[in-house]
């Protein structure tokens, strides 16, 4: 038996199942590909894989590699892609007919075979072991027909290496048949663990969420408990704490139910328009708190991104809101944007009581805060919605010099 003959269907063995082997690799390894990526992916893999098959058949032995080139094919039908399945079929046709010269009606009648074999399958909900079954039954047919009733001279060589290239292919198939029934568990699996760390969130938060309206529900019990309403002077005073603690509740509620429901729905947005629209809602609070706040536009330069401008205003207002607080009388905010790399970067600093380490840490943890009667979820809340923009928060800060908050988004 002529040792390049298999070294030759060793090489495309290789060749046709690596395209096969990086796309299960990567859909393994790489969470963020959706359904119709993954599709995506999945055609460009048995296309490629068919094409590697074609091109690097060799002259003297097609007509047995060409068996190979089924591999593709199945594995389409396989995964219900039978629009590709055809595709496929159609080009193996085609290939065979016009490049390698080979009469081609066997062929056809064999992928039409594949094709109202599929049907049937999905019809009656065949599993994917009578499939396999089924299709080796019809290989077995045509090869059958092709080597012992078409080809009068068939050596025992030539049947060995017949024998050899059967083999390799039915192990190849049902190799990388069992290979995607693993990446499917291995999906399956990363979903069931992405769930259990939702359900861990969830229930973290719903703790810390009880934690901190339990706070303060227990003050106003307390004030309950001691109000004289003989007393009225202590009375109203005790009224007037019990009323901030149930706002400062509802607060903590709202913003926690509007930390699971962000909704993002961008739109180009005029960069110098959004930050207008904050300094002339701010200035007048600034000025009140004596806090000099300052705004470099870029009123020669036009800048538009895609971005909601509602959120993006809510976070804006949010970072100077807390700029607002930290500011002592007489202290300074400047809001200025720049164009960094690929993004845009719109920049609120303050030289306020300014974060330590341990602050600037936890900064972005739900229900972290070092305010008295703060929620700890605006810091939160904002981030959430520059990562929904593909965006990042960043913090730097210098205890008792002061904040410098970067709200990056791409451009």
């Amino acid at each position: 038996m002529n040792l390049f003959i298999i070294k030759d269907i060793i090489l495309n063995l290789i060749l046709i199942t690596f395209p096969i082997l990086v796309y299960l690799v990567l859909v393994c390894y790489r969470e963020n590909i959706d359904n119709n990526n993954k599709d995506t992916l999945l055609t460009i893999a048995l296309i490629t894989s068919l094409y590697l098959c074609l091109k690097y058949i060799p002259s003297e032995i097609n007509t047995k590699v060409l068996l190979f080139c089924n591999i593709p094919i199945v594995i389409a039908y396989m995964k219900k892609k039978h629009y590709l399945g055809i595709f496929l079929s159609i080009i193996n046709v085609l290939y065979s007919y016009y490049v390698l010269n080979i009469e081609v009606i066997v062929m056809i009648i064999k992928y039409a075979s594949y094709l109202g074999l599929y049907l049937c399958a999905r019809k009656k909900n065949l599993s994917s072991g009578s499939f396999i079954l089924s299709i080796a039954i019809i290989q077995g047919f045509f090869l059958s027909f092709e080597y012992f009733f078409k080809d009068i001279k068939v050596s025992v060589n030539d049947f060995i290496l017949l024998l050899i290239i059967v083999f390799i292919y039915y192990f190849t198939t049902f190799s990388i048949l069992y290979l995607f029934k693993v990446m499917d568990k291995i999906e399956s699996l990363n979903t069931t663990i992405k769930m259990l760390e939702k359900d861990k969130k969830i229930k973290d938060a719903l703790f810390k969420l009880t934690h901190e309206i339990k706070n303060p529900l227990a003050v106003c019990k307390g004030y309950m408990d001691m109000i004289d309403l003989n007393k009225e002077e202590k009375a109203l005073k005790y009224i007037n704490i019990m009323k901030q603690e149930i706002n400062r509740s509802l607060n903590i509620i709202s913003d926690f139910v509007e930390y699971n429901k962000i909704k993002v729905v961008k739109e180009q947005i005029d960069l110098n328009c959004l930050l207008d629209d904050v300094y002339d809602s701010f200035k007048i609070l600034m000025t009140n708190k004596k806090i000099k706040l300052e705004y470099k536009n870029r009123d020669d330069q036009e800048i538009y991104f895609n971005g909601d401008y509602e959120r993006l205003k809510q976070v804006i207002i949010n970072i100077l809101k807390n700029a607002c607080e930290a500011c002592t009388e007489n202290g300074k905010v400047e809001i200025s944007s720049n164009l960094y790399k690929n993004y845009l970067d719109i920049l609120i600093e303050d030289n306020g009581i300014g974060m330590d380490e341990e602050t600037l840490k936890n900064i972005k943890e739900m229900f972290y805060t070092t305010k008295q009667n703060g929620t700890g979820l605006g810091v939160a809340l904002s981030n959430e919605i520059i990562k929904s923009h593909n965006g990042e928060l960043l913090f730097t800060s210098e205890l008792n010099k002061g904040t410098k908050v970067t709200i990056r988004l791409p451009y």
